[in-house]
């Protein structure tokens, strides 16, 4: 039995946040940004649909999390609102493990009918430093499937 924490549960984010907040790369990068990201998981294990706001605040990163059963109406009904979250990333589970292992590129995911993102186009391209640091991070947090 591992005790690594699954990907995409609570014990991972927390961890990823950790990770995010120790990592001087990811600080240089978002040192002057000051904004939240949500990431939402569709069909996590489990029967699960999860959604992480990261608050990131000068490159410190808090995170709040809602865990519900899938298909979660908390988690999927709502439109995105941009005075909440500069953006918000969707996608089934399959899709955040592809792009987790690498087997997937971002460009892929934006292909994808199945990976959605909301928020202002020219502001999430101006900040695709942030995100992929993120990613980059969250690759190298020890985590089982």
């Amino acid at each position: 039995m591992t005790d690594l924490p699954r990907y995409w549960s609570r014990a991972f984010i927390d961890r990823f946040v950790e990770r995010l907040n120790e990592d001087p790369d990811f600080q240089r990068e978002a040192a002057t940004f000051s904004d939240t990201i949500v990431l939402q998981c569709l069909d996590a294990p489990g029967g699960r649909d999860v959604c992480a706001a990261y608050t990131i605040d000068s490159g410190y990163v808090t995170v709040e999390v809602v865990d519900e059963a899938a298909p979660s109406d908390e988690i999927r009904a709502p439109a995105f609102d941009a005075s909440s979250a500069m953006a918000r990333a969707t996608a089934p589970y399959r899709i955040w493990k592809e792009l987790d292992t690498g087997s997937m590129n971002v460009l892929g995911a934006l292909a994808s009918p199945e990976y959605r993102i909301d928020g202002p186009r020219l502001r999430i391209m101006m900040n695709l430093g942030i995100m992929n640091h993120m990613s980059r991070v969250a690759a190298l947090v020890p985590k089982s499937y």
